[in-house]
């Protein structure tokens, strides 16, 4: 299983235009709302899936996890992709602090974790995925052709003892000026 060692990659590596993006701390939803009047969220999947291998060990998930609750979305500006967003939960924290993820439709799902005041985020880690990661195997069904690689980031959102992993690929129409 790999080691979340591989989502600390230098982010000296990632285009410079994205550090930005990569590091911003608030809410991505802010920001590209603020970016993109015209920012809406499109639902790809909201059901249960296997979690990825690099999952297990951010979300302390054990072999008995065989599927996780799984969200999975595009921010677009009108029609246009800019950010291919997975989020991964077990089944008993729809239940209890993170209920939202299973309620919550077409509406940002930042909005909801970022106005909670009892919610709390990791720090950000990044990597660049190619075609080898299944994210961006998904983000490339979603969207269609991508380049070779795409950065992403990644954090953890925790209210008590139930945790919440969202992953933000960064897609091609997030341009060079933030």
């Amino acid at each position: 299983m790999p080691k979340t060692a591989c989502w600390h990659q230098p982010l000296c590596l990632a285009p410079h235009h994205l550090h930005p993006w990569l590091c911003d701390p608030g809410s991505l939803t802010a920001r590209l709302k603020a970016r993109f009047p015209q920012f809406r969220v499109q639902v790809l999947l909201q059901g249960w899936q296997p979690a990825h291998q690099d999952e297990y060990i951010p979300l302390q998930l054990t072999r008995q996890h065989l599927h996780v609750a799984t969200r999975e979305v595009l921010l677009l500006s009108g029609n246009t992709p800019l950010v291919f967003a997975h989020s991964i939960t077990l089944r008993k924290t729809l239940r209890g602090g993170f209920q939202l993820l299973g309620r919550i439709g077409s509406r940002p799902l930042g909005e909801s974790l970022f106005a909670n005041p009892t919610i709390r985020r990791s720090p950000l880690s990044w990597r660049c995925v190619d075609a080898r990661h299944p994210l961006w195997r998904k983000a490339q069904v979603a969207v269609g052709p991508l380049p070779r690689r795409l950065w992403a980031r990644r954090s953890v959102f925790q209210t008590g003892n139930d945790r919440l992993l969202v992953t933000e690929l960064f897609l091609p129409a997030i341009d060079a000026s933030p």
